[in-house]
């Protein structure tokens, strides 16, 4: 019966860990295109920059230069607040991978405890077995002498 439970306990943790696992996968792409997102950012800002350059060195109206210029600080902006959600992002697959260790140690020690709760039943009816035939030996050498 105890042995019964300890399956049954053991048998939520592993629940409990696939469970983890998936929130950790879950995170993980996130946090990745999260990333994504910045990389094509800065990656836009790069571009964007150069095209600036380019056009500045041929010469052109102020107000342009003062549109790409505010342009470039909104840019800069936005990659400042992808880059926070991606520090946040990465805090949730730290967070969900610590998660995802507890769960599998508690499970990897209930396993351990049903596979000690079953050698001991094991041994137990090994024992009982080997008494039983101990006892049925010595009847039948009792009756024939």
């Amino acid at each position: 019966m105890a042995a019964e439970k300890i399956g049954r306990v053991a048998g939520v943790a592993q629940a409990a860990t696939k469970k983890s696992a998936t929130q950790l996968s879950l995170s993980q792409q996130r946090h990745q295109a999260s990333c994504d997102q910045l990389a094509q950012l800065e990656q836009f800002k790069r571009e964007y920059e150069q095209k600036l350059e380019t056009m500045s060195e041929k010469g052109m109206p102020a107000r342009q230069l003062q549109d790409y210029r505010v342009f470039l600080a909104n840019l800069n902006q936005a990659i400042e607040q992808q880059f926070k959600e991606s520090e946040v992002a990465q805090r949730g697959v730290d967070s969900a991978r610590e998660h995802l260790l507890e769960k599998t140690q508690r499970s990897s020690s209930l396993d351990q405890l049903v596979e000690r709760v079953q050698s001991k039943h094991r041994q137990d009816q090994d024992k009982a077995e080997q008494r039983d035939a101990d006892e049925k030996s010595m009847a039948r050498n009792s009756v024939g002498h």
